[in-house]
């Protein structure tokens, strides 16, 4: 279910646009919850952060994707962001891991983090992601005495791997990137996260779905266009997708401006501190 958690309540589960919720403390127990930290564009259209869905479950905490404004949105909903395991890019646009600079040094010099971090990307995140660190802050890879050790995994589209009780799954979309861009699977404690990425339709995603408690769709466009899915097009599939719920997410100005056209006994909608608990 939808849940408030600052203060503890419940959503009703009447058919109605979910309104923005804070994602702080845990509201009660359940086997995993997933909170949206950002779910805007990478222009921030309507006011939303940039991409970043946190997912708690009994072993750990994985951040997916982490866009330029994550800290902010962790800050303003007091979000201690040392709670994170590890960190899963979909794919290297800016606002998809620009945020992973600031989310490292803000670990090193804030909060003096002790624990270690993992960060998992496809194929080159980590030149990507050195390059990004010595751009805004030069000579921080090497120069800083880091408080803690932080890794950066590659893993190839279609790798499944273990984390902090996660088992996570990617697979290729459809997004040039100048790297693989990647769906992600997670499963825990016998619940199955998906999210889409960026991509155009591939029928890649009706696997991703497959099974899924929550499928997160990201929905840039009202009408068809390259390299991002549409409304259009998830409308007249939606049948085939095998979720339990579908959410859709990372809309630009175009979907934003005709969200009264989304049927929500067929898709709810991604709003900045919604959660969601299985």
């Amino acid at each position: 279910m939808i849940t408030r958690t600052e203060p503890p309540a419940t959503v009703s589960k009447r058919r109605r646009p979910p309104r923005a919720v804070t994602a702080t403390a845990t509201a009660r127990p359940c086997d995993m919850r997933i909170s949206i930290i950002g779910c805007g564009d990478a222009f921030g259209s309507g006011g939303r952060f940039s991409s970043a869905t946190l997912i708690e479950a009994n072993e750990g905490t994985c951040l997916l994707d982490c866009g330029p404004s994550t800290m902010t949105a962790l800050n303003g909903r007091r979000i201690d962001p040392d709670r994170v395991d590890v960190v899963i890019l979909t794919h290297l646009h800016g606002d998809h891991f620009a945020g992973i600079p600031f989310f490292l040094l803000d670990a090193q010099w804030i909060r003096r983090r002790r624990r270690p971090l993992t960060i998992l990307g496809p194929p080159g995140t980590r030149r990507r992601l050195h390059d990004t660190l010595e751009a805004l802050f030069p000579s921080s890879t090497a120069q800083t005495p880091w408080s803690f050790a932080w890794t950066v995994e590659e893993r190839q589209p279609g790798e499944t791997s273990v984390q902090h009780g996660f088992t996570i799954r990617t697979m290729e979309v459809v997004h040039p990137s100048g790297a693989p861009a990647t769906a992600v699977r997670l499963a825990a404690a016998g619940k199955v996260f998906a999210h889409s990425g960026d991509t155009e339709w591939t029928e890649v995603l009706l696997e991703l779905a497959a099974g899924a408690d929550l499928l997160f769709l990201e929905c840039f466009a009202a009408v068809p266009m390259r390299t991002h899915l549409d409304y259009a097009t998830l409308v007249a599939r939606r049948a085939a997708f095998d979720a339990k719920r579908v959410v859709l997410t990372h809309l630009g100005p175009g979907m934003l401006a005709h969200l009264e056209a989304v049927d929500r006994a067929l898709f709810e909608v991604a709003e900045d501190g919604l959660s969601f608990e299985l």
